[in-house]
């Protein structure tokens, strides 16, 4: 819980220390100024919160997925790139998925 609290604060302040590239993100997705820092700093602390907890499920890739398409929100300012850029990250997950379970196949 506590490291919890800390992520969520240190995610706070790089929210306020990068609030001109937050509001970048938030006008992308149709929001208008201020309001766009709010609600893209309210969804990242959320998953922040998430991902800091203790047990890794399936809320947690949740969350490591919206903040990853956050950034890359941010840095190709397109959704057809976004698609692409996670069509990429899941061919790499479900490659990494055949790897292991054929890893564990091998050993029985």
């Amino acid at each position: 819980m506590i490291n919890q609290l800390i992520l969520v604060v240190m995610s706070f302040v790089l929210s306020m220390v990068l609030k001109e590239q937050v509001e970048v993100v938030g006008q992308v997705l149709g929001l208008p100024g201020l309001v766009s820092w709010i609600i893209l700093t309210l969804i990242v602390l959320i998953c922040v919160w998430k991902i800091g907890s203790d047990k890794w499920d399936l809320g947690d890739l949740l969350a490591s997925f919206v903040l990853i398409v956050l950034v890359l929100l941010y840095y190709y300012q397109d959704v057809s790139q976004i698609f692409l850029e996670c069509s990429r990250i899941m061919l790499g997950v479900c490659l990494g998925a055949i790897v292991v379970s054929a890893a564990n196949a091998s050993k029985r």
